[in-house]
């Protein structure tokens, strides 16, 4: 029997042709939406109240980025507000500016527990100074909805309006319309359903767009700690997009720019199974998934008097499979979690016949597809856990296995190959006193990639990465201090270096050592410091007698002390930064200097925060720059952050 607020057979009745009409529609018209929790019109999450301000200028590049959420209920009235403004300044020899708006405000007023209704505007905006097909566009809609609820567990969402959009010098309006639905935790038997649909249509002639969505989540509760969750995706996108028409084609349609429809379907279905407890010391979750995608491109205005292979419209088609496994492992002593997965994608181009054009122009357009065509099959395993040796003694672990094969049936594509990743690491954290952790980790990388037809297979190469990495962490009442230390070797041998010289095997070292501390000067003072030294060496390679060259070294420092003074819930910190990078060759052993960069300059942080309502987050440095020509220049940087949850 279906569970609903008023439990008698007429309202169950009632809910079952709801879900009847909600499946039927579902099959016949498969409404569409990429993200399950965006639907425009149904509040599916709790609103949040939000204006957040981030300004940052880094180098020659200047951002600003604004967003606002508002959602206030007045009586019998719900008001929401959405803005969102994101503008990059970027400042070189040539100047370029980009800007993005969307803004949307609605007005939902409720009639009574059963029908709401609502206007809602909003306007989206893109600029890009840079010249390139689509660097100016632009749309805004007025709609009417209503909000029906026949149910507590059931919403319906009609709506209708007007809508115009601007796109390179194109104006086109004409009406919007469609629907959504949401189906919240309905039950009946031993399963619980949740669904959400969308269904939208932009019909500004000559364009048209259009959104399908459905998303059905059913979990089913076999027995105590089993239970099967199958849900199933269906999206559908069209987007028709203007874009400058070729003389011959404006000459014989008498226009000025092309249209291009581009359509994404893409259908999910997945079945997960789950034991939870099993055997009390195990879970275990079983996954299976297929997709199957098409991208389907149109052109609007074509003419056979353009001979060439540029005329013809393709499709994608993609279908892929997927088997998942996890079984988790969980005592007292020791936690872990074995993951398999393995995936087979199958990707095919095809190119869309158009009569009066020769049959060499489509064969030669089609072998060019054929070319993207691929196969790629995907093994991975990967384990992790910890053992707690005793109280003060763990250890963590984890381990990858990766195999990608990687096929492509036409001839004139040699990119076939085999790729192997191992990584495996080891971590042990020792608790020397109540105060003090240090630990000492080990991490090893292999790669090796195999290129199957001689044409690509100079590419071969391993790839060989060893970490080792110490350290500890203090953490007292007037003084924390984070350090670590650690050496990295990376060895890439190329498999047929001798035959080919422009592919040598290369080593890089380096040793990296790491500060983050604080120490507590007064009640409200503090000193602070972030840091790190790195010195590295690149070198050529002989792995048979595992011998370098070395043939540059790099020398990186950063370091960041400063005072911080708190008073009440505002800090204050001021001090210095430096940076530097030089670079030097070789000549025999002997390093010479090759470059240079040095920066140093003062800092300053202003924060505040009021528990977690507001947060305010001012930082700057100036910093004087010495490079190579020994030409000093000054430049300013500053980031801005300012967050209220209201």
């Amino acid at each position: 029997m279906i569970n609903s607020k008023n439990n008698h057979p007429k309202c169950n009745w009632h809910l079952l042709l709801l879900l009847g009409m909600f499946i039927l529609i579902a099959v016949t018209n498969t409404f569409g939406q990429k993200q399950i929790d965006s639907l425009n019109f149904i509040q599916t999450t709790k609103p949040v109240n939000l204006l957040s301000t981030i300004f940052a200028k880094q180098l020659n590049i200047y951002s600003l980025t604004g967003n606002l959420q508002f959602h206030k209920k007045y009586s019998e009235w719900l008001l929401d507000v959405s803005e969102n403004y994101n503008s990059t300044f970027i400042k070189a020899n040539q100047n370029s500016t980009r800007d993005e708006h969307f803004f949307s405000a609605s007005g939902n007023y409720s009639l009574n527990n059963i029908l709401s209704l609502g206007i809602l505007a909003n306007n989206n905006i893109y600029s890009d100074s840079r010249q390139f097909e689509i660097n100016q566009a632009s749309s805004s809609s007025l709609i009417a909805f209503g909000e029906i609820k026949p149910e507590q567990k059931i919403i319906i969402a009609p709506f209708a309006g007007y809508t115009d959009n601007r796109q390179i010098g194109e104006v086109d309006y004409g009406p919007v319309y469609g629907g959504e639905g949401y189906l919240d935790d309905l039950s009946f038997s031993n399963f619980v359903i949740n669904t959400q649909l969308k269904f939208k249509n932009e019909d500004i002639s000559p364009r048209k767009n259009l959104l399908r969505f459905i998303n059905v989540l059913v979990t089913n509760d076999l027995e105590k700690g089993v239970f099967n969750i199958i849900n199933y995706q269906f999206f559908q996108n069209r987007k028709d997009f203007y874009y400058n028409a070729d003389s011959i084609t404006s000459a014989v349609f008498d226009i000025v720019n092309n249209i291009q429809s581009r359509t994404e379907t893409t259908n999910i279905l997945q079945d997960q199974l789950n034991y939870n407890q099993f055997l009390d010391i195990f879970t275990q979750s079983l996954l299976g998934r297929v997709t199957w995608r098409t991208i389907d491109r149109n052109t609007r205005y074509r003419t056979p008097l353009l001979a060439s292979s540029s005329i013809f419209d393709t499709k994608v088609n993609e279908l892929k499979l997927e088997f998942e496994s996890t079984t988790n492992y969980n005592s007292r002593e020791f936690n872990s979690a074995l993951k398999f997965n393995y995936s087979e994608r199958d990707e095919r181009h095809v190119v869309k016949n158009f009569p009066g054009i020769s049959d060499v122009f489509y064969q030669e357009r089609s072998d060019i597809e054929s070319r993207n065509d691929n196969i790629a099959k995907r093994l991975s395993l990967s384990l992790l856990g910890n053992l707690n040796l005793s109280s003060s003694d763990h250890i963590f672990f984890s381990f990858l296995q990766n195999k990608l094969r990687y096929d492509t049936p036409s001839p004139e594509n040699f990119d076939d190959r085999d790729e192997l990743l191992t990584i495996a690491r080891i971590k042990y954290i020792k608790t020397l006193t109540p105060f003090f952790d240090a630990f000492l980790s080990l991490e090893g990388t292999y790669s090796h990639i195999v290129y199957i037809y001689s044409q690509s297979s100079s590419n071969n190469n391993i790839n060989r990465i060893i970490k080792l990495e110490s350290g500890g962490n203090y953490l007292g009442k007037y003084f924390s201090s984070y350090n670590s230390f650690s050496v990295m070797a990376n060895y890439t041998v190329y498999d047929f270096e001798d035959l080919n010289p422009n592919y040598r095997s290369f080593s890089f070292r380096q040793f990296s050592a790491n500060d983050s501390s604080r120490v507590i000067l007064a009640n409200n003072l503090s000193f602070e410091h972030e840091g790190y030294i790195k010195l590295s060496e690149q070198g050529d390679l002989k792995w048979a007698s595992f011998s370098t060259h070395p043939t540059r070294y790099l020398e990186e420092i950063f370091s960041e002390p400063k005072f911080t003074l708190n008073y009440y819930r505002i800090n204050f910190s001021l001090g210095a930064r430096y940076f530097s990078l030089l670079t030097f060759n070789y000549v025999g052993l002997q390093k010479v200097p090759d470059s240079k960069y040095i920066s140093i300059g003062p800092l300053t942080e202003i924060s505040f925060a009021m528990k977690k309502s507001l947060i305010f987050l001012l930082s700057g440095w100036y910093e004087f720059i010495t490079a190579d020509s020994n030409t000093a220049r000054q430049q300013a940087n500053l980031n801005l952050n300012i967050n209220w949850n209201f």
